[in-house]
């Protein structure tokens, strides 16, 4: 009876580490940066981190083609994407949430700081920055 339990933990075992790699895998490869214009707010997620920017609350907006992301403090820095909190000289400690591979930025400036983000791709993350522009007009 001793063997077959030993067995049995072992295989659950094994599963378990399994669904563990697969989930963190999936984390690593399909993370995606989510952006939502409301009517409120700027909503960005990104892997479990999330921001919420209320329109009231912005200083100023403005879209950058370089950034120097800085040394993250906490969040991810996953195969396609950065999100979390990092800090550098030019922002301090700010909220990023950007893919990698598109070098086109939206910066935030809010009561709160700084938020960094953009879109799978330069046109999306252009339409986007023209689209807070259009709620801050109201």
């Amino acid at each position: 009876m001793e063997i077959k339990e030993q067995v049995g933990k072992r295989k659950t075992g094994i599963i378990l580490s399994a669904v563990i790699v697969a989930a963190i895998a999936a984390l690593l490869i399909f993370s995606k940066v989510s952006i939502t214009v409301g009517e409120q707010a700027i909503t960005v997620k990104a892997g479990l981190e999330r921001s919420v920017i209320a329109y009231e609350d912005i200083v100023k907006v403005e879209k950058v083609s370089s950034i120097t992301v800085g040394k993250r403090i906490m969040g991810a820095d996953l195969i396609k994407i950065y999100s979390g909190t990092f800090k550098n000289e030019q922002y301090g400690r700010y909220r990023l949430y950007i893919y990698k591979d598109v070098s086109n930025y939206i910066v935030v400036e809010h009561k709160e700081g700084f938020a960094v983000f953009n879109s799978d791709t330069a046109e999306r993350t252009d339409s986007l920055y023209e689209d807070i522009l259009e709620k801050l007009k109201r």
